[in-house]
């Protein structure tokens, strides 16, 4: 070997000298052998640099004489250094190096070798024994740079011999077969890579062991790629080994496109390294290849960079539907993609100079696709999606020119005219708006008359509106949104640019309708759903507001996705219906707007796409839970949607073309009948919602679609029968809104045949439903299948009488009954389901005339017998005689059937049975019989059996009184007898016999208590012949409960089951003690039978309820309470006059039925209607309110009823409806017993307090809806003025309107002597009238003199006096000085106007009632010089309506004795005073100014004179005349008769406020008017304020810094001075030598004193010139390290903010802080947040309106102006530098800067948010920012 130049034997000897003497000594030392030259070279890998190896080596070869390049080689190869994985620190640092120079050694030896055989072998073992370790070792995420070393250095070595070949069946290979095994693939796809057939076999066995990880080889693979595509663009093609290179590159981009692919295919892991490490160098590699071809034997592949591309999107559109990680990966793929061909390979995929094979611009699905990432719920899918959609922009765009610019339309003004009326809006919100949005940099997009002139603009507007949703803050958004979208609109092309599928699928994305309205439904979805409900309302409104019927059809080319998802979505946000149910309108603007936009979108379609439409609008109703103003939105939606256009229908098959081109596929075909579900499901949804009226509208819109779209004959019956069965029973029933509008829907013109389709079906419904059976070869039935039949039945009858309108039809129906009544003794056996099924039709004919007849009675409130109201066109009362005429004839057979049928109740030999599987395993629902499926058949048959003759007895009853009915009423009774007699069977079938037989006996009592009297006498009198004992009801009962209550206890019966015998027994009670209300006529021979029932009878049911009521069950509620109303109301008629106690019903009894009836109250998991008013009329009943004991309270407590009121009107408080409820029973109460009043002054206090905000919607619906609800409120005593109070039944005014009432009705009474009780009732009124002044005199609450308008102080100040207005009518001479000196002092509090009317109000009419009063105590108030002006004002007030409002008699007094102390308060300085006086004074003068008679007087002309000039000047002053305008009206609204009483204090007129129906009062409206006055007075001044400061700020730019300085020392100074003269005085030293010295005189102050004296002021003056001296010096400190930063904060406005910005500007030394106004360093809250930093922190004030010169003046003394706002230009606060003199402005709270103060700014910055939140508070954001510039400052 030759040796080297002198140079590198300079370096060499460099290096040589930089190693550590024990190395030059041991590499020295070296012998010739190779392993010492290999022991010395390895002690050198740890010191050398790589890139010195060679030299050291090249040293060691000429320094040997016996080593060749080729021994060395293998001895250096086989002394390979160990793994580095196990090392750490400092050792692994050292060990990594050496293994490098070592590698190094290697690769510079093999370049020595002069075989070409031997070199291959030689760099086969390198790579293998090598490199294949370093890599396995290097591939490490903290040593990327040593990962590469050992990658260039491998390649050096391959490349310098050129056996890339090698490269690829080493190394390569290796690294393919890693990838292959560790993703599993199978032998076919392993063989579809090159390099997993070509790998060498003769590899190291442990390297095999020991394969790579899929992310290690991977990232061999890609180095490797990239490093060869370098080597490849630098070495000559005519290079030995550049073919070798181009093969090698081309080969494993095959292989590497082919793993890409199946790693796509696998689990995210794999994805995920495919996408981080091999796709890009894959797309590097096919950006210069244009085509890589590779050979399998002969066969040869090809694979084009655009089949590639093909593949890749392929995978990504197999992963879009799988998941939202899948969605994610399959948009990171696209966005690396398209981000390679960015960053300079454009050609690859735009294909400037071949024909493309896959251009994926022109890929719908891809445009798709993005539209779908867009409006994704994961914010990383929204942001990768937008990422693709930019950069896809970038590339296309950039390729395809401006060439779609032609078929661009000029400018429409009348597109959109809502909103080019916005654009050029004139308001100061409009401007800032259209300033901002200039700002954003939208005015860089107004290249063609301010409007879009190609696509390429419409982009920008599209990118800029999503970037503003997704990114920025909501005034930005609202100052982008509209000017942009009205750019758009405006822009978009006249005529549909039909022609854009030649010219591919990206110019159709912006320059035709359908692509424009597409990405605008982009839009449209993301504002819907965005954070912020102000952009969710601007979106929507904005959406509303476009004028669809100018673009005639083009509105349909909305997708039909957008509209059905998202825009229904949208519309169900509680945000856009703010005035939604306002004053009971259930609408709101945008329901309307939505509506308009539907009438469009369907205006065109023809009606089978209508259907569809509709269809799935309803249909969200199922999938999706709707709120209120969402569900009626859907329902005017779907009824928009049946809107017929002017012209006639489009045909289907021209509509399937349309639909085709909007939706890309014709819709699926919608049956009727599914049509007919969704809506049904609509109509149900409505329920949940309480309010009648509301789901009144909902129905009208369902029923509007119904009768658009669906014929009723096209419907079958079932579905028919259930969809009416959804409609509100009240709506479709007599005067119901809804009955003719369904009436013409099932009776239309053509239908009026007689071979009408749905009228057969109704008419031929009985015999179907009867004939059919349940179960095919079985006629066994239970529970549920009767539960089925009976609702399926009620469907029909319902129906029935909605449809059918001729007699002959009824005919039919009657005659079926006739036959079947006929045939059902004869034919039918027990068990058998056809009896039932006839019962269930009869029962349920009957039930729905009943209701109809109920509700006619509810309506008209008369009896409709004879009457003439007629139903579908029939007398109602013929109809129920057709009726009774045909069950007559059939009643006799249905009675002999129903006594074989009760047969089963009686059976002896019955056994247990085993019980159906169903039962056995039931957990919990509804109780089941545990009887055998055969036995329970039966049992049902005998119950309904009975249930048919009650209710056909009970009817026929009411119209005639044959042989058949007394026959029927006789059974009835029979069976009475026959169950209170049975003996129950000790066996648990026997007892559910005896359960189902008092079942059925339930129904049997209830009507029997319809009976007349003369059928129960005749009853009874042949059942005293024929037995011995006496028989009366009395003993019935009594055997009853006997057998009965052993049927309870005797424990045959299961818990459940015991439980529903319970409700049977008291549903039996009920009917039977109602028995005795049905006894009008023939008292004669009743007499001989009282008392009906005993009182040891009755007591005994009272005992009874007592121990049931505790543990009652719900559905026994209203039963129990009923049955306690029974007991005592038939005690009172036992018992006449007669007290309780007598009876037995003693205090504890009373006391336990009270307490009692409590628990079971609290049980009840509902608050319905029924029960509450039950419990109401039951405990509180009128006979035993009387009792005055059960009221007082004594030594055990309260009196029952008092403990019972006192709970139910606590619990009330909570609950609404049960305190409305107690006040309407309560106020009949005390008004029939006013003494009673008495005990109750807490609790009438409390009414008249309570108020409560809570709406109660579902109890007009329970009252109008529920035949239980109106019976049990009716039973309750009623208002005393109900007509005046129902007005208030469902607000917060109730309860006190109906004391108000009660004691105003009262009131009346007792001046008319009308009642016995006229003391009684006058002293309660007294007594409650005290207690409530009492109360607002010195309860905490009521006599709060500061409290917040519209608190609950207030409102209870309101309440208490307006029921104080209504007692004023009690006050007599004996407590009228006691009643005057509490409103004395109330008057003379502070109190608002509201609370104050009332006072005033209260005092007049005392006044005006007791007349002396008012001289003897108004005068000398007037005189009182130290009154309040607040208090004279209500003083003046309620003098000159004592004036006006006297009598004749006494007004000419009054108006001589209060009118002069009156005129002195027109001079007040009070303001408010004044214009008060002046009001009320001109009044006076100018109502009784003839009554003055000052004309006629000869001796006051002076007076006369003066009266006349002061009148004149308040007539005619403008100031006085606009006040009196101000207020016209609110003078005469005092009405002496009407003030005082419930209508004049509840009114309804219209200036009366929702605020506890107080009307505003005259002293607010003149505060009022002063306020506004004074309001125009103060901005005046401030506008010339700021002007003023404006201008001041202008001259002073001139000023200079050393200006400045001089005026800061001079004040200084001049604090100096100030700051010596207070020094030099202690107040407190001084003050005692200065008395001392006024005690002693100046001949006693001696010169020792003296000299004293001023020896001791001249050490404080040293001290303090010390201490001042210190002081600058530390001030002059502090000035000189302050940094050159000012924060300006003028735009902030709360304090909290504020003052933590001083703090922090504090902590930082900012130069100083800029406010708006200096006074808000005096706050309370601010000094206790700044911790007294204002004090060490310069605060300069500059006003909002300054903020813009004092910046200008800023920048011209050198300061930049940086804002702290997110605009479209902000840079990130981490990038930004600060330069050194910064002033730093901050915006609003909610704003941020303002517009022009922005076009001011050198920069804006902003701080980078990585969270959902867009904003941070103002404080936090200025501190940050503070922060980084001190950051900056400090480095």
């Amino acid at each position: 070997m030759a040796s080297p130049p002198e140079r590198e034997v300079a370096a060499l000897d460099s290096c040589f000298r930089s190693l550590p003497a024990d190395a030059q000594l041991q590499a020295s030392a070296m012998a010739s052998p190779p392993e010492r030259e290999v022991a010395a070279l390895e002690s050198c890998f740890r010191y050398l640099p790589a890139d010195a190896v060679p030299a050291v080596v090249d040293c060691v070869l000429a320094s040997s004489t016996s080593s060749s390049p080729s021994q060395l080689f293998h001895a250096l190869l086989r002394s390979s250094p160990p793994s580095q994985r196990e090392q750490q620190g400092l050792q692994a640092q050292s060990e990594r190096h050496a293994a490098i120079c070592h590698a190094a050694a290697l690769r510079h030896l093999l370049a020595q070798f002069d075989s070409p055989p031997k070199v291959r072998e030689a760099l086969r073992l390198l790579l293998w024994r090598v490199f294949l370790p370093l890599l396995r070792d290097s591939i490490q995420p903290s040593h990327p740079a040593y990962f590469h070393q050992v990658i260039v250095m491998m390649c050096d070595a391959v490349s310098d011999t050129g056996s890339w070949d090698l490269l690829g069946a080493t190394i390569v290979s290796f690294c393919i077969q890693s990838s292959v095994v560790a993703m599993g693939l199978s032998t076919a796809d392993a063989n579809s890579m090159l390099y997993q057939s070509i790998m060498e076999a003769d590899f190291p066995g442990e390297s095999l062991s020991r394969l790579l990880p899929l992310s290690n080889s991977s990232s061999v693979l890609a180095s490797l790629l990239v490093d060869m595509l370098e080597r490849q663009r630098t070495i000559p093609t005519s290079q030995e080994g550049a073919a070798d290179l181009d093969a090698l590159v081309q080969n494993l981009t095959w292989d590497l496109s082919k793993l890409v692919l199946k790693m796509f295919t696998h689990a995210q892991e794999y994805r995920s390294c495919a996408t981080r490490i091999l796709l890009q160098p894959v797309l590097i590699s096919l950006a210069h290849v244009s085509c890589v071809t590779v050979s399998f034997g002969a066969v040869q592949h090809k694979l084009s960079r655009f089949g590639f591309l093909e593949c890749i999107w392929n995978s990504c559109i197999s992963l879009f539907p799988l998941g939202p990680g899948e969605r994610l990966d399959a948009y990171s793929i696209l966005s690396l993609y398209l981000s390679t061909l960015k960053s300079g390979h454009q050609a690859a995929v735009l294909g400037v100079d071949i024909v493309q094979e896959f251009d994926l611009r022109n890929v719908s699905e891809f445009w798709d696709e993005l539209r779908m990432g867009l409006v994704d719920k994961d914010s990383l899918v929204r942001k990768q999606a937008f990422y693709v959609l930019t950069i896809s922009l970038s590339i296309f765009t950039s390729s395809s020119g401006n060439d779609s610019s032609q078929h661009s339309s000029s400018r429409s003004s009348a597109a959109l005219p809502a909103q080019i009326k916005a654009n050029a809006g004139t308001t100061k919100r409009e401007r800032w708006a259209n300033n901002e949005a200039k700002s954003l940099g939208v005015g860089e997009m107004d290249q063609s008359g301010g409007h879009c002139s190609n696509g390429q603009d419409r982009w920008k507007v599209f990118l800029l509106l999503y970037e503003m949703l997704q990114e920025y803050g909501t005034h930005l958004v609202e100052a982008a949104w509209t000017h942009q979208v009205v750019r758009l609109f405006e822009s978009m092309p006249q005529n549909d640019y039909l022609n854009h599928t030649s010219r591919g699928a990206f110019h159709a994305q912006m320059e035709s309708w359908e692509g424009i309205l597409y990405w605008m439904a982009v839009l449209w979805e993301r504002g819907f759903s965005h954070e912020n409900p102000q952009v969710r309302c601007l979106v929507m409104q904005s959406f509303l507001d476009i004028a669809w019927e100018h673009y005639k059809v083009r509105a349909q080319i909305i997708p039909r996705g957008f509209v059905l998802g998202p825009l229904i979505h949208g519309l169900n946000d509680v945000v856009h219906h703010k005035d939604f149910g306002i004053g009971g309108a259930y609408n709101s603007k945008t329901i309307k707007d939505v509506e308009r936009f539907f009438r469009t979108y369907t205006q065109n379609l023809a009606k089978c796409d209508r259907i569809h439409l509709v269809w799935s609008l309803a249909s969200a109703a199922k999938q999706y839970s709707f709120g209120r103003a969402g569900l009626m939105t859907l329902a005017s939606c779907v009824a928009s949607c049946t809107h017929q256009s002017e012209t006639n229908d489009v045909p289907c098959a021209i509509s399937g073309k349309a639909a085709t081109k909007c939706d890309g596929c014709v819709p699926t075909e919608v049956r009727l009948t599914d049509l007919l579900d969704v809506l049904w499901i609509l109509s149900e949804r409505s329920k949940q919602h309480f309010n009648p009226k509301y789901r009144l509208k909902v129905c009208e819109q369902v029923i509007q679609v119904v009768t658009s779209l669906i014929s009723a004959t096209e419907i079958p019956l079932n579905q028919l029968l259930h969809f009416i069965a959804t409609i509100p029973r009240e709506f479709t029933d007599y005067i119901g809104p809804l009955r003719v509008v369904v009436q013409k829907w099932f009776v239309q013109k053509e239908e009026c045949s007689a071979g009408n389709t749905l009228l057969s079906k109704l008419i031929d419904f009985p015999a179907t439903f009867v004939s059919q059976k349940q179960n095919e070869g079985s006629n066994v039935f239970d529970d549920e299948d009767v539960d089925a039949w009976e609702a399926e039945a009620r469907r029909w009858a319902r129906t029935l009488l909605l449809v059918t309108s001729e007699e002959e039809h009824l005919k039919r129906i009657f005659g079926f009954l006739e036959a079947y009544g006929y045939k059902l003794f004869e034919q039918c056996s027990s068990g058998d389901f056809i009896p039932t099924k006839f019962s269930i039709i009869v029962l349920s004919f009957i039930e729905e005339l009943e209701v109809r007849q109920r509700k006619l009675v509810y309506q008209s409130n008369t009896i409709l017998r004879g009457g003439s109201d007629r139903v579908n066109g029939l007398v109602l009362d013929d109809l129920n005689k057709m009726l009774v005429e045909s069950l007559s004839l059939v009643l006799e057979n249905m009675v002999a059937f129903s006594k074989l049928s009760c047969s089963v109740f009686w059976f002896r030999d019955v056994e247990n049975k085993d019980l159906p599987h169903s039962i056995k395993g039931k957990l919990g629902g509804p109780s089941q019989r545990r009887l055998a499926t055969s036995i329970t058949s039966s049992v049902l048959q005998g119950i309904w059996s009975v249930r048919c003759v009650s209710s056909v007895a009970s009817w026929c009853n009411h119209y005639c009184s044959g042989d058949s009915v007394s026959s029927a009423f006789s059974m009835l009774w029979d069976f009475y007898l026959n169950v209170t007699h049975h003996s129950t069977i000790a066996t648990e079938t026997g007892a559910e016999l005896h359960l189902a037989a008092y079942e059925a006996l339930a129904y049997v009592l209830a009507a029997l208590s319809t009976a007349c009297s003369s059928q129960f006498l005749e009853f009874v009198e042949a059942k005293q012949t024929d037995q011995a004992c006496e028989f009366s009801l009395d003993i019935l009962v009594t055997t009853f409960l006997d057998n009965i209550n052993h049927l309870l206890t005797d424990g045959t019966l299961t818990r459940s089951r015991r439980s529903v015998l319970m409700t049977w027994k008291w549903l039996c009670i009920d009917s039977l003690l109602s028995i005795s209300g049905c006894y009008s006529d023939n008292e004669s021979q009743v007499k001989r039978l009282e008392p009906l029932f005993s009182d040891s009878t009755l007591q005994c049911i009272f005992l009874d309820v007592i121990e049931s009521l505790e543990n009652a069950g719900e559905n026994s509620v209203l039963s129990i309470l009923r049955c306690v109303r029974s007991v005592l109301r038939l005690l009172h008629l036992n018992m006449g006059n007669r007290k309780f106690t007598s009876l037995g019903i003693s205090y504890e009894m009373m006391m336990q039925l009270a307490k009692s009836s409590w628990i079971l109250h609290l049980s009840c998991n509902k608050r319905r209607v029924a029960p509450i008013a039950a419990l109401l009329s039951a405990i509180l009943h009128p006979a035993i309110f009387s009792n005055l004991e059960m009221h007082q309270t004594n030594e055990k407590g309260p009196g029952p009823l008092k403990w019972f009121v006192e709970n139910l009107l606590n619990e009330g408080s909570k609950s609404p409806r049960t305190i409305r409820l107690a006040a309407l029973h309560l106020s009949g109460l005390w008004l029939m017993y006013p003494k009673t009043l008495r005990f109750y002054m807490e609790e009438l206090k409390l009414l008249s307090l309570y108020g409560s905000v809570a709406f109660d919607e579902d109890f007009e619906a329970e009252l109008s809806e529920n035949h239980e609800a109106r019976f049990e409120v009716s039973m309750l005593a009623q208002s005393p003025d109900r007509e005046f109070t129902e007005v208030f039944i469902n607000t917060e005014l109730y309860a006190r309107v109906s004391v108000a009432v009660l004691f105003h009705q009262l009131w009346k009474q007792i001046k008319e002597k009308s009642i016995l009780e006229t003391e009684e009732a006058l002293e309660c009124g007294k007594l409650f009238l005290l207690e409530l002044l009492d109360s607002a005199v010195n309860n905490k609450d009521l006599s709060k003199e500061l409290y917040k308008k519209y608190s609950s102080v207030h409102r209870r100040k309101v309440r208490v006096w307006q029921m104080i207005c209504v007692l004023s009518h009690y006050v007599e001479d004996d407590i009228v000085g006691e009643v005057t000196s509490s409103i004395h002092i109330c008057l003379y509090r502070n109190n608002l106007p509201a609370v104050r009317q009332y006072l005033e109000t209260c005092a007049i009419l005392l006044y005006l009632k007791f007349p002396t009063l008012a001289e003897e105590q108004l005068i000398p108030i007037f005189h009182d010089k130290g009154m309040r002006q607040q208090a004279l004002s209500s003083y003046v007030f309620i003098a000159a309506n004592v004036i006006l409002h006297s009598r004749q008699s006494v007004q000419i007094y009054h108006l001589n004795q209060l009118l002069p102390p009156i005129l002195p308060f027109l001079t007040s300085h009070h303001h408010s005073l004044r214009g008060f006086t002046q009001l009320l004074v001109h009044s006076v003068l100018s109502r009784l100014w003839p009554t003055l008679h000052l004309e006629t007087s000869e001796d006051a002309i002076f007076e006369r004179r003066c009266f006349q000039e002061l009148k004149d000047y308040l007539a005619e002053n403008s100031d006085c005349v606009r006040l009196r305008v101000s207020i016209e009206g609110f003078l005469d609204v005092f009405d002496p008769n009407a003030s005082g009483t419930p209508s004049g204090i509840f009114s309804s007129r219209p200036e009366v406020s929702d605020f506890e129906c107080v009307p505003v009062s005259v002293m607010e409206r003149v505060i009022e008017f002063l306020n506004d006055v004074r309001e125009d007075l103060r901005q005046a001044i401030a506008k010339d304020t700021v002007t003023i400061k404006n201008e001041d700020l202008a001259v002073g730019e001139h000023r200079n810094l050393e200006k400045g300085e001089e005026s800061g020392s001079e004040m200084v100074k001049t604090g100096q001075d100030v700051l010596d003269f207070q020094k030099k005085i202690t107040p407190h030293r001084d003050s005692e030598q200065a008395l001392n010295l006024n005690a002693r005189g100046h001949s006693g102050i001696g010169d020792e004193n003296i000299s004293r004296i001023i020896s001791e002021m001249e050490e404080d003056d040293q001290v303090f010139n010390l201490a001042v001296e210190a002081r600058l010096h530390a001030a002059e400190t502090i000035k000189q390290s302050r940094q050159e930063l000012i924060v300006v904060a003028s735009l902030v406005d709360r304090i909290p903010n504020l003052a933590g910005l001083t703090r922090t500007c504090e902590v930082f030394r900012a130069a100083g802080l800029v406010v708006a106004d200096k006074s808000v360093l005096q706050d309370k809250q601010f000094r206790l947040i700044s911790v007294t930093a204002e004090k060490w922190l310069p605060v300069t004030e500059v006003p909002v309106d300054s903020v813009k010169a004092y910046l200008e003046r800023k920048r011209g003394e050198g300061y930049s102006v940086i804002g702290l706002e997110q605009t479209a230009h902000s840079r990130p606060l981490d990038r930004f530098v600060f330069p050194d003199r910064t002033v730093l402005v901050l915006g609003r709270e909610k704003e941020g800067i303002p517009v022009d103060i922005i076009h001011i700014l050198d920069a804006c910055v902003e701080i980078p948010q990585l969270g959902v939140v867009r904003s941070l508070n103002v404080h936090v954001s200025g501190a940050i920012a503070v922060w980084e510039y001190t950051r900056q400052q400090r480095n």
